[in-house]
């Protein structure tokens, strides 16, 4: 049977490519295989999929390189969920940055860019190349999944592009006529976008997002009443900032950004929340993050995600975020909107542009964007995502 590689970071990529691999296994057409990449490793696992990490693909002559992995987890702050993958990532990474651009620029990069610095084209195309897949299949990450993709093209193999929102930093190198065969992409503004830059109509596929799929189902509905009711939120107005980071500098295009923006914003959040008896926050951090220091009052809650998002977003009434993809999910669910502007990321998440925020302020008027908003009711779900799945499967049958 052909082996189809998928290749996804965590966060709303692994969750977007997840439904597709579990549908194409069901199909029997082909035998779908995960590179899971940092936290989408227990996504992948939990869904039963065949799963790959970095780790899998280490030799003797890779030890070098675990040098720097250590060195660099070491570093990092935070709890870390698998220090032997970590380290396998990281070092691999980083090894290939400091034979691209020498040992003091890789340094300097990694210190100003993190793992933003990383795009690891010789160690994707050695795993592709051991995996010898049918079809690579990767996501709009800079990083190691742009890297399959490239590797998929060196070695004759087709491949196949999932963007998740608009693509507008990610057209750099997805506008490439020679970056994938089929581009799958959210909707009919996503495509011409992409084709004014320069690819074929033919290229470009419009299947929307199968992370989406399910928003609206009636179940999770269901379990948001249920959920709502046993949180005592009945009778409340309730808030939802899914957590995020800001980075230091702009990862396309090395614009500086301010770390600290986000943990003011919430800080704002906090602020008016705390000045109103009948709302709450809730507040659902990242997988493997750690917690925010907040004040300790029981109108501030966290929810992890052991829960799960599309339940919780039946649940709350209002999203707030810079630019987390969890506040356009929010928005196909039915909850209000509010975005905080100011993030270097501002021109890739045109929510109120594309009629998705409510509210777009800057993080001085968050508290005024919250009372016009604040009691506003919910809407329908919408509908207009569903079966995404189904049509990105068709599109990977086509290869096979």
């Amino acid at each position: 049977m052909k082996t189809v590689l998928f290749v996804t970071y965590g966060s709303g990529h692994v969750r977007m490519v997840v439904p597709v691999a579990r549908a194409l296994a069901d199909s029997g057409v082909a035998r779908p295989v995960v590179l899971a990449l940092t936290t989408a490793a227990s996504v992948v696992r939990a869904a039963g999929l065949e799963l790959l990490q970095f780790r899998d693909f280490l030799t003797a002559d890779d030890e070098p390189a675990l040098v720097y992995g250590r060195r660099l987890l070491a570093d990092l702050k935070g709890p870390v969920a698998d220090p032997e993958e970590s380290v396998a990532y990281l070092g691999l990474c980083y090894a290939e940055l400091v034979r691209d651009v020498g040992p003091v620029e890789a340094e300097r990069l990694y210190l100003r860019e993190g793992r933003q610095a990383f795009l690891p084209l010789q160690t994707l195309e050695r795993m592709v190349a051991k995996v010898a897949p049918a079809l690579v299949v990767g996501t709009n990450s800079p990083r190691s999944e742009r890297a399959a993709i490239t590797a998929a093209r060196r070695l004759g193999l087709p491949s196949v592009c999932m963007v998740d929102l608009f693509c507008l930093d990610e057209v750099k190198w997805i506008g490439d006529v020679s970056y994938a065969d089929r581009v799958c992409v959210l909707n009919e503004s996503v495509k011409k976008f992409l084709v004014a830059a320069g690819r074929g109509n033919e290229q470009i596929v419009v299947t929307g997002n199968p992370a989406f799929d399910t928003l609206g189902d009636p179940a999770h509905v269901q379990e948001g009443l249920r959920l709502r009711s046993e949180k005592q939120w009945n009778g409340k107005y309730v808030l939802l900032w899914p957590t995020q980071v800001e980075p230091a500098y702009h990862p396309f295009n090395g614009l500086p950004g301010d770390v600290d923006l986000p943990g003011r914003a919430l800080a704002g959040v906090i602020r008016w929340v705390l000045s109103r008896d009948d709302c709450v926050l809730c507040i659902r951090p990242r997988a493997g993050e750690a917690l925010p220091a907040v004040p300790d009052d029981p109108r501030i809650v966290f929810t992890g995600q052991e829960t799960g998002l599309p339940a919780l977003l039946q649940a709350v009434d209002l999203v707030v975020t810079l630019n987390s993809t969890v506040g356009l999910e929010g928005h196909l669910a039915g909850t209000v909107l509010v975005q905080v502007l100011g993030s270097v990321f501002d021109d890739a998440m045109p929510l109120k542009a594309y009629g998705i925020a409510d509210e777009a302020v800057r993080e001085a008027d968050i508290c005024a964007a919250l009372d016009r908003c604040v009691h506003r009711p919910r809407r329908q779900p919408e509908q207009v995502h569903a079966n995404a799945t189904a049509r990105v499967l068709d599109v990977l049958r086509g290869f096979l």
